[in-house]
């Protein structure tokens, strides 16, 4: 170095990569645990949307109607015929054990009664246990027996001498003209994905800032970061943060690859909005990571109160469960978390394309969770240099 002293910033920066290759810890919050969980989601969410979901067929009319029943059912993409059962008990069976996810019965003398213009209902039997999987389930099966209906309804009115125009008006009198905006395709991956990915980088960069600041404490190292930090308590936190938020900055790039370029997934916004988006949002989990350390003073208890008021982050952020139909204090609730922000600004930046003036307000949101860590560097600075907060598990 010529004689000249490095910035205290590269000093605390050398001395946390040192600290990096000798603990495996600190390797796996940095490096590999990001990339498995951001490729593992990734690959389970590829497909986009539930395909080819196991049902059972009761045929109890064995006629040539009900047959081409079967096979319109089975030429649905998001539903499959996996077993004919003999008899509904034993269709039963296969339900409770989760072989299949519904049954249709179709009654006897189902083509005799369409023949003589009767009413034919056919039962159908969902497992409703998981919401998603029935409401496929649901959509794709009646949607299938309604058009099959309204087949025959059309051929039995053509038969009769009215045109094809004047029956098509009869079985559908009201047609409804459906335009899903921003997410056309309905794929699970556009929200799930990037939200899930995401909430993965954000959940690390969280773990690994409570890691870093409260192993100082409970190692004792405290006055080792303040010296090569020149006594600065915030070049220390700069110095040992700098590493963390350059890679994981690159995951979100990586993230972003994977959504817009591999996935497909329509980027309608400004790319520059969502980069600092997730930039900032990146440096907020961080910093909460700091908060918890300085208030708790405890590296274990920080981390499993932190994993708690970050596993209910996703739950508050109205992915799963819509905001507007949670109680009026939780939607309040749903406030103090970064990623209810980050959601919507990513959703209205990527797949609504909002003018960026809409994007500004969750920025500024997201700030604020940044800058309050500033609010306990005095109080970091104090555990630093304080022997009675050293060694606390």
């Amino acid at each position: 170095m010529n004689g000249k002293k490095r910035h205290p910033i590269f000093e605390v920066l050398i001395r946390e990569a040192r600290r990096i290759q000798q603990n495996p810890a600190y390797r796996f919050l940095l490096l590999f645990g990001p990339i498995m969980g951001i490729l593992l989601l990734f690959f389970i969410f590829q497909q986009g949307a539930a395909k080819r979901l196991p049902i059972a067929l009761v045929d109890q009319d064995n006629s040539s109607l009900s047959v081409k029943v079967g096979n319109a059912l089975n030429a649905s993409p998001d539903v499959q015929i996996v077993a004919g059962a003999p008899d509904m008990f034993q269709a039963q069976e296969w339900l409770k054990q989760g072989l299949v996810q519904a049954i249709v019965v179709l009654p006897n003398e189902l083509e005799k009664k369409v023949f003589q213009g009767m009413e034919a209902p056919v039962p159908v039997y969902i497992n409703g246990t998981n919401v998603t999987v029935a409401g496929v389930v649901q959509r794709s099966v009646l949607t299938t027996l309604n058009t099959f209906s309204a087949g025959i309804q059309l051929k039995k009115l053509a038969l009769n001498g009215n045109n094809a125009q004047k029956a098509m008006a009869r079985v559908v009198p009201v047609k409804i003209q459906k335009h899903v905006l921003f997410n056309p395709y309905t794929n699970y991956a556009y929200f799930l994905n990037s939200a899930m990915m995401y909430f993965t980088l954000f959940l690390f960069a969280f773990m690994s800032s409570v890691y870093t600041f409260g192993n100082e404490l409970k190692r004792g190292t405290g006055l080792s970061l303040l010296k090569a930090g020149n006594n600065s308590v915030r070049m220390a936190i700069a110095g040992k943060l700098f590493p963390y938020t350059v890679i994981y900055s690159g995951f979100a790039m990586l993230i972003a690859y994977l959504l817009y370029e591999v996935e497909g997934m329509p980027l309608n916004g400004s790319f520059m909005v969502i980069f600092c988006g997730q930039f900032i949002t990146i440096l907020a989990y961080q910093m909460l990571g700091l908060i918890f350390v300085s208030l708790t003073k405890n590296l274990r208890l920080s981390l499993s109160v932190g994993s708690a008021y970050i596993m209910m982050g996703i739950t508050f952020s109205g992915l799963t469960f819509p905001v507007e139909g949670m109680m009026p204090f939780v939607r309040v609730l749903t406030a103090i978390f970064p990623f209810t922000w980050w959601e919507k600004l990513f959703i209205s930046q990527s797949l609504r394309g909002a003018p960026i003036k809409e994007a500004l307000p969750y920025l500024c949101y997201i700030l604020l969770f940044m800058l309050s860590g500033m609010a306990v560097f005095k109080v970091y600075k104090k555990s630093l240099s304080d022997p009675k907060y050293w060694g606390k598990q």
